[in-house]
C-alpha cells in the first residue's frame, strides 16, 4: 500500500470536486446551445440567403469539421498552458463565433463564422472531459462524466427548443446574440474559478514530451474506440437538428415536432446519469458502449417508422442512447493504466477528432440522400452505419473501472495515478 499521494483531489475539500464539475457543466451547457441554437434559424437563413436545405445543413458540417480538427491542439495547449486557462480560451472563441456570426452580411461569412465558433467549441470539449477526469478519476469516474455528458444534453435541449422560441419572437440574429453572451460570461467563470487538485503542478502547465506524445497519439485502444463512435456520433448531430426539418416535411404537428426536437436533447440527461451509475457499479465500459450504440441506431431507424402521435418516441430513444453511449465512451483515457493524467485532455481530443469525422460527413451524406431516395433511406443509412462501426471496438480492450482506493489509518486515500504515470521530464519538445 502507497503513502499518501499529496497531488490528489483527497487533499481537496469534498465540495471541491463537486463545484469543479459544476464550473464544465455550466461550460458544457454555453457550448452546446451555440452549437445547436443556430439551427433554430435554418428557414430564415435559407429565405435570406437564398439557399437550400442541404447547403444550410452544411452550417453543421462546417461547425463540426473545425470542431473536429482542433481536439487536440486543444489537448496540447491544455498540456502546456493548464486547463484553467485553456477552459476559459475555448469558450471565449466559440463565444467570439457566435456573435461574429450574427454579423454576417453573406452566406460565406456566416460559413466562416460558424466554423471559428466550431474551433472554440473543439478546445473547450476535450479539455472540459479532461477537467472533470482529473477531478474524479480515482472515485464516481463514470458518474461525474454522466453528469457533464448531461449538461452537453441539456445545452442541446436548450438550443433546439428554447432558443427556437427566442427566434421565432425575435431573429436568429439576436437568438445568436444572446447565447454568444452567455458563452462569454461562462468562459469568465472558468477563468476566475476553476482550479486543478492542489498540488497537482502538471495540470496547471507542463512541458510537451515526447513520451507524453507517445501514451495519447499512439494508443490503439484510443484509435479504436474514436472509430467506434464515428457513426453513433455523427448521426446524432445529424438527427438532433435534422429532425424537426423531416417532421415539418412529412407534415407533423407542430407540437409533435417541437416535443421531438427537445427530447432527442433533454432525453440525454437521464441517459448520460443511468451509463454512469451502470459504468461505475456493473458492466464494462466496452459492452455499455457497444450495447448503447446498436440501440441508438435501432431508434435512427424507429425515426420514419413513425407516425403523427409517436414522433417523439424514437426521438427520445436517439437522445437517451446517444449520450448513454457518449458518457460510457469518456471514460476510456481516464480509465487507461500508463496514461498522465496531464495528457488525457490529448487523448480524449483524438477520440474526438476521429469520431467528429462522422459530425462532418453524416449529416452532409444525409442531406444528398434525401436530395436523392429521400428521407426514408437516409434514415436507414444513419441507421446502418451507427450499428456497423460500433464493431471497431471489439479488438481494443475495455477501459478498467478504476476500484476505490484503500485508506490507511491515519492517512487520506492513496492513489497511484500521478505518481505512477507522470511523464518524464527528460524529452521535452518546448519550454
Amino acid at each position: 500500500m502507497r503513502d499518501h499521494d499529496p497531488t490528489m483531489p483527497e487533499n481537496d475539500p469534498p465540495s471541491a470536486r463537486w463545484a469543479m464539475l459544476a464550473i464544465v457543466s455550466a461550460g458544457f451547457i454555453a457550448m452546446t446551445i451555440n452549437w445547436f441554437d443556430i439551427s433554430t434559424g435554418f428557414p430564415a437563413i435559407g429565405k435570406e440567403f437564398d439557399k437550400a436545405i442541404p447547403d444550410v445543413a452544411f452550417l453543421i458540417s462546417v461547425f463540426v469539421a473545425a470542431y473536429g480538427i482542433l481536439h487536440i491542439p486543444g489537448g496540447l495547449l491544455a498540456t502546456k498552458w493548464g486547463l484553467r486557462r485553456t477552459l476559459a480560451l475555448g469558450l471565449a472563441i466559440e463565444a467570439a463565433g457566435a456573435l461574429l456570426s450574427a454579423t454576417s452580411t453573406s452566406f460565406a461569412q456566416l460559413v466562416l463564422w460558424r466554423a471559428v465558433a466550431g474551433v472554440g467549441a473543439s478546445i473547450f470539449a476535450a479539455v472540459g472531459i479532461a477537467a472533470v477526469s482529473i477531478w474524479f478519476r480515482d472515485h464516481q469516474h463514470a458518474l461525474a462524466l454522466g453528469i457533464s455528458s448531461a449538461a452537453f444534453s441539456v445545452g442541446t435541449a436548450l438550443g433546439l427548443y428554447t432558443f427556437a422560441d427566442i427566434t421565432d419572437a425575435t431573429t436568429w440574429r439576436t437568438s445568436v446574440v444572446i447565447g454568444g453572451i452567455l458563452c462569454l460570461a461562462v468562459a469568465g467563470i472558468s477563468a476566475l474559478f476553476f482550479r486543478v487538485p492542489k498540488g497537482a503542478g502538471p495540470l496547471a502547465g507542463a512541458h510537451l514530451t515526447r513520451a507524453g506524445l507517445q501514451q495519447a497519439l499512439f494508443n490503439k485502444d484510443i484509435w479504436l474506440y474514436g472509430l467506434a463512435f464515428f457513426g453513433a456520433y455523427g448521426s446524432y448531430l445529424g438527427a438532433s437538428q435534422l429532425i424537426s426539418g423531416y417532421g415539418d416535411d412529412r407534415h407533423i404537428p407542430g407540437g409533435q415536432v417541437g416535443a421531438a426536437a427537445f427530447l432527442i436533447g433533454v432525453a440525454g440527461v437521464p441517459g448520460s446519469i443511468a451509463a454512469g451509475w451502470l459504468a461505475d457499479r456493473y458492466l464494462s465500459p466496452r459492452i455499455l458502449f457497444a450495447a448503447g450504440a446498436v440501440l441508438e441506431a435501432v431508434a435512427l431507424a424507429c425515426v420514419p417508422l413513425s407516425g403523427p402521435n409517436t414522433f417523439w418516441i424514437p426521438a427520445f430513444a436517439i437522445g437517451f442512447m446517444f449520450n448513454f453511449v457518449f458518457a460510457v465512451w469518456q471514460t476510456v483515457p481516464g480509465g487507461m493504466r500508463g496514461l498522465a493524467p496531464e495528457n488525457i485532455g490529448t487523448a480524449i481530443g483524438l477520440m474526438l477528432t476521429i469520431s467528429a469525422a462522422g459530425g462532418f460527413v453524416l449529416p452532409w451524406a444525409f442531406g444528398l440522400i434525401v436530395d436523392g431516395p429521400g428521407y426514408g433511406a437516409a434514415w436507414t443509412f444513419l441507421a446502418v452505419v451507427s450499428a456497423a462501426t460500433v464493431a471497431f471496438c471489439l479488438p481494443a480492450r475495455s477501459a478498467a473501472r478504476t476500484p476505490r482506493p484503500s485508506r490507511k489509518p491515519g492517512t487520506g486515500r492513496s492513489t497511484p495515478f500521478l505518481r505512477e504515470s507522470t511523464t518524464p521530464a527528460t524529452d521535452e519538445l518546448g519550454a
